[in-house]
């Protein structure tokens, strides 16, 4: 794919995260959505399917019993682990907001800023420094595609 399209297709669906509301456990714009609901409505317009939830309710504090749970999903979802310097536009990241267990994904929107979902504050583009690389635990690829090394 031309990596003008995945360019133009990035910046043309964050405005319709910029207005959303967080809900837990939210999968619909209309509705609202968490930080996993993004994920899922967005790589939906690439065509790529995540899995909504591991066949289990999530509860809000769901990590003080399952700490793991939220990264094993990840690893199940694609074993395609890429390092930090090798962060490329639509790689899903994951951080560690609080007692380094992994509750947090963004996607890579260019090779320094993600964008995410905050419970406090909605929609957010962050810049992957300082704050948020300390929480930076590791990232997957999920759209195999050498020209998005070029965006």
């Amino acid at each position: 794919m031309d990596p003008k399209y995945y360019k133009d297709k990035i910046e043309e669906l964050i405005p319709k995260f910029k207005t959303a509301k967080f809900v837990h456990n939210g999968r619909s714009l209309d509705e609202g959505i968490d930080c996993l609901g993004f994920i899922i409505v967005f790589f939906k317009e690439f065509g790529v399917e995540i899995p909504s939830d591991d066949g289990k309710y999530i509860d809000e504090d769901w990590y003080k019993n399952e700490p793991l749970r939220y990264i094993d999903a990840i690893r199940n979802f694609s074993k395609n682990e890429i390092p930090f310097k090798n962060l490329r536009p639509l790689d899903m990241i994951y951080l560690a907001i609080s007692h380094n267990i992994i509750t947090h994904t963004g996607i890579m929107i260019n090779k320094r800023e993600f964008a995410h979902m905050s419970p406090k504050s909605g929609f957010l583009i962050s810049k992957l420094e300082r704050h948020w690389k300390k929480r930076y635990r590791g990232a997957i690829r999920v759209i195999e595609d050498e020209n998005l090394n070029l965006i």
